[in-house]
Parts: C-alpha cells; sequence; structure tokens
C-alpha cells in the first residue's frame, strides 16, 4: 500500500513537472514567435535575424533553462548533465526559429504562437 501511494505521488510530481517545462518552453516559444514576427514585419535579413535572436528572450530562454534543469535533476540527473540537457532543449526552440526564418521572409508568412 505505501508502495502505490509512493509510485502515485511520484508520478503526480512527475506530471506536475513536465507541466511546468512544458509552460516555460512554452512561454519562450511564443516570445520568439512575437520576435520573429516584429523582424520579419521590418524585413530584417535572415543573418542579421540569427545574430539577434540568440539574445531575444533571455528572461524566458533562462527561466526554460532553470525549469527543466531542475526537473531534470528531480528525476536523478547529475548538474551537468541537467544543464547540459537544458541548454539543448533551449538551443532546439531557437534553432527553430533561425532555421525557419529565411522561408518565412520568402513565403510572406508567419510563425504562429502555440497555447
Amino acid at each position: 500500500m505505501i508502495a502505490f501511494l509512493t509510485t502515485a505521488l511520484l508520478s503526480t510530481a512527475s506530471v506536475a513537472a513536465i507541466a511546468d517545462a512544458e509552460t516555460a518552453r512554452l512561454a519562450y516559444s511564443n516570445c520568439l514567435t512575437e520576435f520573429t514576427i516584429a523582424q520579419l514585419d521590418e524585413k530584417v535579413g535572415a543573418g542579421a535575424f540569427k545574430k539577434a535572436a540568440t539574445a531575444a528572450c533571455n528572461d524566458q530562454r533562462t527561466a526554460m533553462i532553470a525549469t527543466m534543469k531542475k526537473d531534470e535533476m528531480a528525476f536523478g540527473s547529475s548538474e551537468s548533465e541537467a544543464s547540459s540537457y537544458a541548454t539543448e532543449e533551449a538551443d532546439g526552440v531557437l534553432f527553430s526559429f533561425t532555421d525557419s526564418y529565411a522561408g518565412y521572409a520568402s513565403s510572406n508568412t508567419r510563425p504562429v504562437k502555440g497555447d
């Protein structure tokens, strides 16, 4: 019975941790969406966008990395592993915008915020 309750509590904590990480990821992604749209409206070139994007949405990026790092450490990762994983995830979000920018510009389309 105690093992079942422990498993249930850990599962609930895991779901909450995943929700926190996804909320932080969405906040960073939505901020980059707004930034990207503004840059597209200003007709900023792809190279200049790529440079500017690395500095955009710093608060959201930092929050995403911190949340993911905390979650990874709660699941047993070392601090180094958790930091590396969280940074890679944030870099992946950023890459999706820098990689897609030229396509948005050439097709005159815009990214859409997530829910």
